[in-house]
């Protein structure tokens, strides 16, 4: 009888064999599955900064309020918190919602000693107010 452990390290050197372009679709196509498997799978498989700064894409496109923290659990650690709070200042104008809901979670990624990373953070919380102060008033 196979275990799932048995099945899951043969999923993973069967990854292991494909293209880094092909790891990436079976992740992608996994995410319709299991959204933790996939990027479990992800970051144990893919190399390229150009994939997961896709899958953080995609996250911010699909995942519900309570889903986009699992999104940046996987992605925060690998593209860098400096560089999420960028894509996510980026997307500020076009989907405000999915920004607020990714700043809800970001907070628990800071490192709160390194000053860079909170002066932007603060600043993305800033330019939020900002937008939702002339949303109103306008």
């Amino acid at each position: 009888m196979t275990s799932s452990i048995d099945l899951q390290n043969h999923n993973s050197q069967a990854l292991m064999s494909l293209s880094e372009e092909q790891q990436f679709e079976r992740v992608c196509v996994l995410l319709e599955k299991d959204i933790v498997e996939a990027l479990r799978v992800a970051n144990s498989t893919l190399k390229s900064k150009k994939y997961f700064q896709d899958l953080l894409e995609r996250g911010l496109e699909v995942a519900d309020a309570s889903e986009i923290e699992v999104w940046l659990r996987y992605l925060v650690p690998r593209l860098g918190i400096r560089y999420v709070i960028n894509v996510l200042e980026g997307k500020l104008i076009e989907k405000p919602q999915q920004v607020k809901k990714a700043m809800y979670w970001l907070p628990k990624f800071l490192n709160k000693e390194n000053d860079k990373e909170v002066n932007l953070f603060r600043g993305l919380e800033n330019k939020i107010l900002e937008s939702s102060v002339s949303r109103v008033t306008v």
